[in-house]
């Protein structure tokens, strides 16, 4: 399996963050930032494969120009917390040909985002380290009609009640507009008071003015957090179309796939070039622990089902010749038909099935997917358990084999 990796995040003002700055870096260009009045100069950065802007169907043309579009974005995203775009970062499997990356990345966008009337600017990086990635910017506004930004969100009269009683707005309903107020009235929701009456509030000059419930609502989906893994598991699938059945990606984490493994963590082209440069990166080593984990914890699996086997092998032997025995001692009542006997097959039987169900409970647990010293220990104790239990079966029918001599004697 190729490895599967995309980040997604936010690039605003609040966290100093440059719309302008960022594009530029990303597309390896020169830009100039109008609101700090600076140029941001990265025609020498390396690596840059292509970069494209796509617009969408309402969006004008001017804004093919990357300089012009995030100039116009951080102009109308005034505010000093405000958020310009999401960066969407994704990694190409390296057995995918540069063809093959650009039509996927084409694909990609244009289904998860140009389609959706988002603006797309997106970048391809490859340095040749093994680490071929895109990077996708979109402003977080689409466009009217009439080619003009949109609001990100407008206020509307709430029409509906959710289950416990709160107000709420259903596009599946009729609502109020305020152009045409004596026919859509009736759709609006009161403000209540704490005696259920509709309250109301006196404006100068105006008299006394009924509230209605009014809710903020987003003009698009775009950042329902559900989105996230709509756009995850499409990046997956695009991918997928050009990789064969061993190297095919899946956005699902391990536990989710049901694989008892430990995921390693996305170490970054500064952690290789650190290690490459014969100095130690915090985040490989991580991996090289992760891996070495994880190789333990499969022989560590295979053991346990080998203890498995034996144990189940060995408890079925038991119970056969154990049944033998109470049959012959009912017969000829010796010494092999009493009680202590008896008590004696019952307690190995039930240890053996109990270090059965533990190993079973081991398997089918998360401990092959937590990375702990502790859990493992304790997977180690459980298979010593399991052993031990194979010992006294294997003690115990050494011990059967004594006695059917002597009484062949």
């Amino acid at each position: 399996m190729a490895i599967f990796h995309c980040s997604i995040k936010l690039i605003g003002r609040k966290d100093g963050r440059d719309a302008v700055a960022s594009a530029a870096y990303r597309a390896g260009e020169r830009l100039y930032d109008e609101e700090y009045q600076e140029s941001y100069d990265y025609t020498r950065k390396q690596g840059v494969v292509m970069s494209e802007i796509v617009l969408p169907e309402n969006a004008p043309d001017r804004l093919k120009n990357r300089e012009v579009l995030w100039n116009e974005v951080q102009k109308i995203e005034s505010q000093k917390n405000a958020q310009f775009a999401r960066e969407i970062e994704v990694a190409f499997p390296i057995e995918m040909t540069r063809e093959e990356q650009i039509s996927c990345v084409h694909e990609y966008v244009q289904t998860n985002f140009v389609s959706k009337g988002m603006i797309v600017d997106l970048a391809i990086h490859d340095k040749g380290n093994g680490n071929p990635h895109v990077h996708i910017m979109l402003p977080l506004r689409g466009f009217d009609e009439d080619k003009n930004w949109m609001q990100k969100k407008k206020t509307v009269f709430a029409n509906d009640r959710d289950e416990k009683g709160r107000a709420i707005f259903n596009p599946e309903k009729p609502s109020y507009d305020p152009k045409n107020k004596e026919s859509t009235k009736q759709y609006r929701i009161p403000v209540l008071d704490e005696n259920g009456e509709q309250k109301v509030r006196a404006r100068k000059g105006k008299g006394k003015e009924l509230l209605w419930e009014r809710i903020t609502i987003s003009m698009n989906d775009w950042s329902n957090l559900d989105q996230a893994e709509v756009w995850r598991a499409s990046w997956a699938e695009c991918c997928n179309k050009y990789l064969d059945e061993e190297h095919k990606i899946d956005h699902r984490s391990y536990a989710r796939q049901g694989i008892e493994k430990i995921p390693t963590i996305h170490e970054g082209p500064y952690a290789r070039k650190m290690e490459k440069e014969g100095h130690l990166s915090d985040r490989c080593n991580e991996n090289r622990k992760i891996k070495k984990a994880n190789s333990r914890l499969e022989k560590i699996k295979e053991l346990v089902q080998t203890v498995m086997k034996k144990a189940g092998d060995l408890y079925e032997r038991y119970r056969r010749i154990s049944r033998n025995y109470e049959s012959v001692g009912r017969q000829r009542g010796d010494h092999l038909n009493n009680g202590n006997t008896r008590s004696y097959h019952r307690r190995i039987g039930a240890g053996i099935k109990r270090d059965k169900g533990e190993l079973s409970r081991i398997q089918e647990s998360k401990s092959f997917t937590s990375f702990t010293d502790r859990v493992i220990a304790a997977t180690e104790q459980d298979i010593a358990r399991a052993a031990r239990g194979i010992v006294q079966v294997r003690e115990w029918l050494e011990k059967g084999k004594e006695h059917r001599h002597v009484r062949r004697r």
